[in-house]
């Protein structure tokens, strides 16, 4: 790992590697998700200088959900309906490998998706 890396942790968060301090037992890193944390070495899962290598199947992209093929290839898809409601469709899928990081504006992982959802219990009625 090096500054500019970007990095996914155990908790799910996607940042951007700041400043290495290897002064520490357990290297802190540094990073600006909102504002700027320090996290420890050991809690990264993952790290690529791209930052699409590290978006795995139940992420969202661009509001989008990450799915895999029986290939085990990453997409996205969206349905656009056109015309009459219901009556004329088409499924867009974008392969994961061809997303170019310019085209990414928000990723939102898995484990944060969990973190924040409200569970509707089973009804008793």
């Amino acid at each position: 790992m090096k500054v500019g890396d970007y990095v996914r942790t155990k908790e799910g968060y996607i940042c951007k590697i700041l400043e290495i301090h290897e002064e520490y037992d357990d290297e802190y890193l540094d990073w600006n998700d909102i504002g700027s944390a320090s996290i420890r070495k050991s809690h990264i899962v993952k790290s690529s200088s791209n930052i699409i290598d590290l978006i795995e199947v139940g992420d969202y992209v661009n509001g989008l959900l990450v799915d895999k093929n029986k290939y085990g290839e990453l997409f996205t898809a969206y349905v656009y309906y056109g015309g009459d409601i219901g009556k004329q469709y088409e499924v867009y899928t974008i392969w994961l490998k061809d997303y170019r990081k310019d085209m990414i504006e928000k990723i939102v992982t898995k484990e944060q998706f969990e973190a924040i959802q409200y569970k509707i219990g089973g009804n008793d009625d």
